[in-house]
């Protein structure tokens, strides 16, 4: 029983993970075609991201950057580094976070949405971490499917 338990649950998981993959390499081809504009950084810094966490509190620190940036002559501020449609923004340790934040430099390439301004990241996620998320999803499907095959096995025997 418990084989069909774990079988089943990871072939859900890995379902999922495979589905979320594919849909945020969509997301992905979509936001490479944003619009840019540069920008100015108006703040560097860290902060505490407010989503849950599985991290001790000593790894809850993200990078700051907070910039500026010109569309259509209206002025709009952000801090999104990468494109809140895919990710979270990343978190570690605070030196860690400070270094990221430093990476960038006073000017900025702002990627910024046609259809609403006010959306914008200054870094897309890559296409490997995507490819990462689908590749270790059928892993889970993987051993899903033995769990399962597993379960079937006893249960002729």
């Amino acid at each position: 029983m418990e084989n069909l338990i774990a079988g089943c649950f990871g072939m859900l998981i890995g379902v999922v993970g495979v589905w979320t993959g594919f849909k945020q390499l969509r997301n992905r081809t979509v936001l490479q075609n944003w619009k840019t504009v540069t920008g100015r950084v108006i703040e560097r810094g860290t902060y505490v991201p407010q989503f849950a966490m599985l991290s001790v509190p000593a790894f809850r620190h993200a990078p700051l950057v907070k910039y500026r940036y010109t569309v259509d002559g209206k002025e709009f501020v952000s801090s999104s580094i990468h494109p809140d449609r895919i990710q979270r923004p990343q978190h570690n340790t605070i030196k860690w976070a400070r270094q990221k934040a430093e990476k960038f430099a006073d000017e900025v390439v702002v990627h910024y949405n046609p259809e609403n301004a006010s959306e914008s990241y200054l870094v897309l996620t890559s296409t490997w971490v995507l490819m990462l998320v689908i590749a270790s999803s059928c892993v889970v499907m993987l051993v899903g499917g033995l769990f399962l095959l597993s379960w079937l096995m006893k249960g002729t025997a």
